[in-house]
Order: C-alpha cells, then sequence, then structure tokens
C-alpha cells in the first residue's frame, strides 16, 4: 500500500463517493449500502497514509507548508491576480457541472474543491446557460 499515492487513494476515493451518492439519487439505495464500506475503506486507507507522512509533527508544522504558508501570505495585488491557469479552471468547472449531474450536493462539490457553494452555484448555472443557447 506505500507505494500508491496520495493524489490516486484521493481521486478514488471521490469516484467511489460519486458512484455511491449517484446510486442514492437514482433511488438504488442497495447499490449505495455496497460502496458505503468500500468508502469507508478508502478514508481509512487515507487516514494512514496522511498520518504516516505527518508523523508526530502535524501538518502545519511541516516545512514544506510553512514555506507555503509563507508565500501565500506574502502574494500581493501587483502579482498575477489569477492563481489559477485558464486550464485548470475549465477542468475544475468541468468536473463541478459533472458531479452536480451525477446528483451530488452542491455544498460536497464545494468542500471536494475548496471553494464556496455559491462559486459551484455560479459555475452550474453558468453552464446551463450554455446548453440552453
Amino acid at each position: 500500500m506505500d507505494k500508491i499515492s496520495p493524489t490516486l487513494l484521493n481521486d478514488t476515493l471521490k469516484l467511489v463517493q460519486l458512484a455511491r451518492e449517484t446510486a442514492r439519487l437514482q433511488g438504488s439505495n442497495q447499490q449505495a449500502e455496497k460502496l458505503e464500506p468500500v468508502v469507508e475503506k478508502l478514508q481509512n486507507l487515507i487516514n494512514d497514509q496522511t498520518q504516516k507522512t505527518t508523523g508526530s509533527q502535524g501538518l502545519l508544522q511541516q516545512s514544506d507548508f510553512q514555506i507555503m504558508l509563507q508565500a501565500s501570505q506574502n502574494k500581493t495585488v501587483e502579482q498575477s491576480p489569477r492563481a489559477e491557469s485558464s486550464t485548470s479552471v475549465e477542468d475544475r468547472n468541468r468536473m463541478v457541472v459533472a458531479m452536480a449531474s451525477g446528483g451530488m450536493a452542491d455544498v460536497d462539490i464545494a468542500r471536494q474543491f475548496g471553494i464556496t457553494r455559491d462559486e459551484v452555484r455560479m459555475v452550474i448555472n453558468l453552464a446551463n446557460l450554455g446548453n440552453k443557447r
């Protein structure tokens, strides 16, 4: 299990959670219940792996995290106002729309991407406007 990347585990967890929520919304509670232990196991694997990597220091005390925190606090307005590239924003927005059309709640989508619920709703509404044209 040590050779599985944390990103892959997180992506797999999100995919299984999406499948579970889609099954629930489609009325297949039995299928959703079958996916529940898989979600729990993946969450446990992620938690175990996180504890191994953070050790006793904790995430907030790690030097890499401190460097990133310091860099984000030192950002000035003169620097590029667009923190994300347009490609990554487009990819994220496609994922938001896909998760919403799969039946995932806006609060869960917002939590997955670290954005506000209003931003999720705006992306979905814009996508719906684009589809109506």
